[in-house]
């Protein structure tokens, strides 16, 4: 994930984890055992901005817009740790 990614709804962009993550690795191994354990992820982890930026250059409908969606960090971390481990298992 790249460092200088967009900020996600909660703020913080994947540099901050990079920086940061003797202070909160501990947190975000243990939001991701009570998500395993519990089956449904943080409401407030889930919260994704779609943001739409323009094709052209005067958008004038929907077909000049494409859509992004902007995560939280923390989402995308978990969500790629779980792909990980079951990759071997789905191939």
């Amino acid at each position: 994930m790249h460092s200088d990614k967009a900020l996600g709804p909660d703020g913080l962009n994947p540099s901050f984890y990079k920086k940061f993550w003797d202070l909160c690795g501990r947190e975000v191994y243990i939001t991701s055992l009570q998500w395993l354990q519990r089956g449904q992820l943080p409401e407030e982890l889930n919260n994704t901005n779609i943001i739409l930026i323009p094709k052209v250059d005067n958008p004038t409908s929907m077909e000049d817009l494409r859509p992004i969606s902007l995560c939280n960090v923390l989402y995308k971390i978990l969500s790629k740790v779980l792909a990980n481990r079951l990759k071997p298992l789905l191939n």
